[in-house]
C-alpha cells in the first residue's frame, strides 16, 4: 500500500512537471554520453567534446586573482619606456592608500557601533510577500542549464564547421555567456510577474532611494577591501606554501589577447554591467528570498554566497568570492533593495577588471 502510494505521488509530480522532468532527463543523458564517449586525443571532435564537458558549469567565468602577473614584468625596462610611470605608479599608490585607509576607518567605526548595539543601516519597513520557494530556484536552474548546453552544442557544430586556423575563437564562448544572462533574466522576470503575480519589487528592483543606497554600496564596499586585500594576501602565502599555481581562466586571457575592440567593449560591458544585474537579480532577488522564506536570513545568507563562489569555478577565489556573496546578501537584506548589491558587484568587477588591464598595459611595455 506504502509503495503505491510513493509510486502515485512520483507519477503525479511527472506528470506536472513534465516539461521539467524532460530537459533534466536531457542534461543527465547528455551528462552521461560525454562521460562514456571516447575521443581521439588531440583530434578537433576531441576539442569539441571538451567544449562540452565545459558547459557542465554554465556560470559566467569571472576575472581570477592571478598574481603571477608582476613576476613577468621587467621594471626596469618598462619606467625606461614609459617616462611618466612613476608619477602614475606614486599617484596610484597613494589613491590605494587613502581607499585602504579609509576602509580600515569605515571598519573600525562599524565595529565600535556594532559593539554599542547600533544598527549600521537601517532595516527596510514592510516587505512584499514571497510567493516563490525552493523548487522554482531548481526549475529555473533547469532551464537555464538545458537551454545552455543547447547552445553549446550549436557552438561546436559551428567550431567543427569552421577552419582550423578559425575554429578557436575565444570570443563565441562570450557571446553565448550575454546570451544566457539575457535568457535566465527573462525567465526570472516571467516567473516573478507572470506566473507568481508578482512585481519586481518583490525582488528588490525598485529605485526608491536610489542615490543614497548606491552611496551607501560605495562605503560598504570601501568597508569590504581590507577584508579582501587580507583574504588575497592569505591565499598568496597558502599558495606559495603548497606551491599552488592557479589556472588561468578563459576570460583573464582574453582580457589579455584581445587585440580587437568591439569583443573588447561587450566582453567589458557584459562583465561589468550585464553580468552583476543578472548575478543580484537570480541570487539575491530570487534565490535569496526563497531560501530565507524557507530557513530564515542567516541561512540564506551563508548558502547563497557559498553557491555564489561555487559557480564562479575557482578555487583559489573561493575565500574572496564567498566572502562578497555574503556582503552582497547582507546589504540586500538590510535594504530590501537590488541598488546596493548591483552597485557593490560592479564596482568590484570594474576594479578587478581594471586592474588586469593594468597589468596588459604593463605587460605590453615590458616586451
Amino acid at each position: 500500500m506504502f509503495f503505491n502510494l510513493v509510486i502515485g505521488k512520483v507519477r503525479g509530480f511527472i506528470n506536472r512537471e513534465r516539461a521539467y522532468m524532460l530537459m533534466l532527463s536531457f542534461i543527465i543523458l547528455f551528462n552521461a554520453l560525454l562521460i562514456f564517449s571516447e575521443k581521439v586525443p588531440g583530434s578537433k571532435e576531441d576539442v569539441v567534446a571538451q567544449r562540452l564537458l565545459e558547459t557542465r558549469n554554465p556560470a559566467e567565468a569571472t576575472v581570477e586573482y592571478n598574481l603571477e602577473l608582476s613576476e613577468k614584468v621587467a621594471w626596469e625596462e618598462l619606467i625606461e619606456k614609459e617616462k611618466g610611470l612613476p608619477v602614475f605608479i606614486n599617484i596610484f599608490g597613494l589613491a590605494a592608500l587613502f581607499i585602504f585607509s579609509l576602509g580600515l576607518f569605515l571598519d573600525i567605526h562599524i565595529l565600535m557601533a556594532k559593539a554599542k548595539r547600533r544598527e549600521i543601516i537601517k532595516a527596510a519597513g514592510r516587505r512584499l510577500p514571497i510567493r516563490w520557494g525552493v523548487r522554482d530556484i531548481f526549475k529555473v536552474v533547469i532551464i537555464f542549464v538545458f537551454l545552455t548546453y543547447i547552445l553549446h552544442i550549436v557552438e561546436a557544430f559551428i567550431f567543427l564547421a569552421m577552419p582550423e586556423e578559425k575554429s578557436t575563437l575565444p570570443f563565441i564562448p562570450f557571446l553565448n555567456t550575454g546570451i544566457m544572462d539575457l535568457a535566465i533574466l527573462a525567465f526570472i522576470i516571467y516567473f516573478v510577474k507572470v506566473k507568481f503575480g508578482s512585481s519586481l519589487a518583490a525582488i528588490g528592483l525598485r529605485i526608491k532611494d536610489a542615490a543614497r543606497l548606491a552611496f551607501l554600496a560605495v562605503l560598504g564596499y570601501i568597508a569590504f577591501l581590507p577584508v579582501l586585500i587580507l583574504l588575497l594576501l592569505l591565499l598568496i602565502l597558502l599558495a606559495a606554501l603548497f606551491n599552488y599555481h592557479p589556472p588561468q581562466q578563459m576570460l583573464f586571457k582574453f582580457f589579455l589577447e584581445e587585440e580587437k575592440l568591439w569583443p573588447l567593449i561587450y566582453s567589458i560591458a557584459m562583465v561589468v554591467i550585464l553580468g552583476p544585474i543578472v548575478e543580484e537579480v537570480f541570487f539575491r532577488g530570487f534565490t535569496y528570498n526563497a531560501i530565507k522564506k524557507r530557513w530564515g536570513p542567516a541561512p540564506a545568507i551563508m548558502l547563497t554566497a557559498v553557491i555564489f563562489a561555487g559557480l564562479h569555478g575557482t578555487l583559489f577565489g573561493f575565500l574572496p568570492i564567498m566572502a562578497l556573496g555574503i556582503l552582497l546578501a547582507y546589504v540586500y537584506e538590510k535594504t530590501d533593495s537590488l541598488i546596493p548589491s548591483i552597485t557593490i558587484h560592479i564596482l568590484h568587477n570594474s576594479m578587478m577588471l581594471g586592474l588586469l588591464f593594468m597589468g596588459r598595459y604593463f605587460l605590453q611595455f615590458a616586451q
